[in-house]
């Protein structure tokens, strides 16, 4: 953005105090920032003085490159980093957590685990999901700044629930450990109970700015709060009609909170969108304004009038999806490619099948969740169990399968790089109870060799178990990637169908691992996402399909600040366009279409 507007201008010149600067889509809100710490620079400020704070770190990587390049390289003193980076760096400096050690999430699991027999709670949390649900009840309560004794939740009751979590702070704290929670908990207490540490961090940062303020919550608040004082020089800049992230514990109330809290705090601005249409911005904010938790706004597209959004209703999936690829067709005879092109799905599911239907269809796409079984461990353990029934008898390929599920077979019963059957059961031979094992491994594999490959897969995910296996061990950081892998092996399942031998869909998914893994940056094909990972991009063309009622808003969306999140992605993924919208629903199937649009769509 060669030239700044007024509202722009405003912001980059604004100089002491807090003003929380509401900046929408395609507003240049990355370009107000940066331009606004050379501005702090040059009016005097000590580059080491300046804070700024993002949520990711490849959001603080990116500030910081372009920041360096507006200025000299040997100026280049002011700090960039997330919420997590900054305050576990203070925590480090104070003399009582010199040595303290994030938990990792293997051991965190362990932990929860330990936690839940320790009060009493191992029938009522047998599954892995109920595990993952425990650490994320401890976790909305710490992130919160609740009390376990005054939090309000579902899963146990009120005796049950201090219990496990009094359990589980109480395994941290024999280990010596903490998690991410506590990370921010414990700063936040030490600024507030230790004078001289609290004064010496305020007086080392003298401006702190802020990036996607929307998703900030209550303890990070807190914290920024009490590292501005006294002179709350705090730039806050975000959108709450952006703010997607209630699960990790955003609250966007706080953008209001911040301008209540801090005397003479000031609110402005950026009404201008650069990316999007006149038509889009103007559809869209038709949409939004339905969201009554929410700053009122007027927004101009710098984009041009452009065409009207598209919405369309379908009676039945099969003209759905043809009417998709059509788009797609003359999208790409007027000059586009791919990746000015995007699908934009709710869930990785959706987006799993589209990419499906673009690959048949002879459309190349770009859906990394997509690629990731193929070259994912997931996806080598179960091929490694197919080779296995198509006569590989290699030492790797046995080691990668033979304890998933937990067989107890040790690794030096395979001594050569080639395995024979007869070797496990010489290594074994006094202990019967491993060899009823071992047989009972080689029965598997001797069954999977004469299946129908989707049977196999079937096969090998549920009776050998080793779908269980996977879930038993995931950590709960990877939990998410593990869904999404099985939820992308059961659309493999459905493809594989098409095939007769367990040998030849072997090597179209190896043929497919050795392209995922190839691709080292996108490739030329229309890109498919999540509403969620769309955040931050922008694309000529954007297709919203499947936009009807209990998929957006999702069905489980209950209660109405639920509904206004839901709303708020549905926001997030309409202007991600900068010309071209299409918003498709369909009606066959009793399907109706999604309440944002019914009283809009054409």
């Amino acid at each position: 953005m060669a030239k700044m507007n007024a509202d722009q201008q405003r912001a980059v010149n604004f100089r002491d105090g807090t003003l929380l600067l509401l900046a929408g889509p395609g507003s240049g809100k990355t370009t107000v920032l940066t331009h606004r710490i050379r501005a702090l620079m040059e009016a005097g400020v000590k580059d080491s003085d300046i804070l700024v704070i993002t949520f990711t770190r490849a959001a603080a990587l990116e500030m910081q490159e372009r920041f360096l390049q507006l200025i000299a390289p040997d100026d280049a003193q002011v700090t960039f980093g997330t919420f997590h980076a900054i305050f576990y760096s203070i925590l480090r400096n104070h003399r009582a957590y010199r040595r303290v050690v994030p938990i990792s999430d293997k051991d965190k699991l362990n932990m929860i685990k330990r936690a839940v027999e320790m009060s009493g709670l191992k029938d009522e949390c047998a599954d892995f999901d109920d595990l993952v649900g425990c650490l994320g009840l401890i976790s909305s309560c710490k992130n919160n700044g609740n009390d376990p004794d005054d939090f309000v939740q579902d899963m146990f009751d009120k005796q049950a629930f201090i219990s496990l979590f009094k359990a589980y702070g109480g395994l941290l704290n024999d280990f010596g450990l903490i998690d991410f929670d506590d990370m921010i908990n414990l700063c936040l207490a030490l600024l507030r109970d230790d004078e001289g540490f609290r004064k010496y961090w305020q007086g080392r940062f003298k401006y702190i700015l802020i990036d996607e303020f929307q998703d900030i919550s209550t303890n990070q608040y807190e914290l920024v709060r009490l590292l501005a004082y006294p002179e709350n020089n705090i730039f806050a800049v975000g959108d709450d009609d952006q703010s997607i992230y209630a699960f990790r514990g955003a609250n966007v109330a706080l953008m209001r909170r911040l301008l209540n809290d801090i005397p003479g705090a000031e609110q402005d601005l950026l009404s201008v969108n650069y990316r999007s249409s006149e038509q889009i911005v103007s559809f869209a904010t038709q949409i939004i304004r339905a969201n009554t938790d929410r700053f009122e706004k007027r927004i101009e597209s710098g984009g041009g009038t452009g065409e009207e959004v598209h919405v369309n209703g379908f009676k039945s999936k099969e003209d759905h999806n043809g009417h998709i690829t059509g788009l797609i067709r003359i999208a790409f005879s007027d000059g586009l490619t791919g990746p000015d092109i995007a699908i934009l799905a709710r869930t990785n599911r959706q987006g799993a099948e589209y990419a499906a239907l673009l690959r048949a269809c002879g459309i190349e796409c770009e859906y990394n969740d997509t690629h990731i079984p193929f070259s994912s461990g997931y996806m080598r353990d179960i091929c490694a169990y197919m080779a296995l029934a198509a006569g590989d008898r290699s030492r790797g390929t046995y080691l990668r399968i033979v304890n998933k599920p937990l067989r107890y077979i040790r690794r030096e019963a395979m001594p050569h790089e080639t395995v024979e059957r007869s070797d496990l059961f010489k290594y074994y031979s006094s202990d019967m109870h491993m060899r009823k094992r071992i047989d009972e491994m080689f029965r598997h594999i001797d069954r999977i060799r004469n299946m129908r490959p989707h049977l196999a897969l079937r096969y090998i995910c549920n009776t050998i178990g080793y779908d269980a296996y996977v879930k038993e061990n995931v950590t709960p950081d990877k939990y998410r990637e593990y869904v999404e892998e099985k939820e992308a092996f059961l659309l493999l399942i459905k493809e594989a169908d098409n095939y007769r031998e367990v040998e030849e869909l072997l090597e179209v998914i190896r043929g497919k691992a050795a392209e995922s893994s190839s691709k080292k940056v996108p490739g030329p094909g229309v890109r498919i996402m999540t509403y969620h990972g769309s955040k931050g991009l922008e694309f000529d063309t954007v297709i919203l399909p499947d936009v009807n009622e209990n998929k957006i808003p999702s069905r489980s969306a209950h209660t109405p600040a639920e509904v206004e999140e839901e709303r708020r992605m549905f926001y997030v993924a309409m202007t991600r366009a900068k010309k071209h919208l299409h918003i498709l629903f369909r009606t066959d199937e009793n399907l109706k279409p999604s309440r944002f649009i019914v009283k809009l769509k054409s």
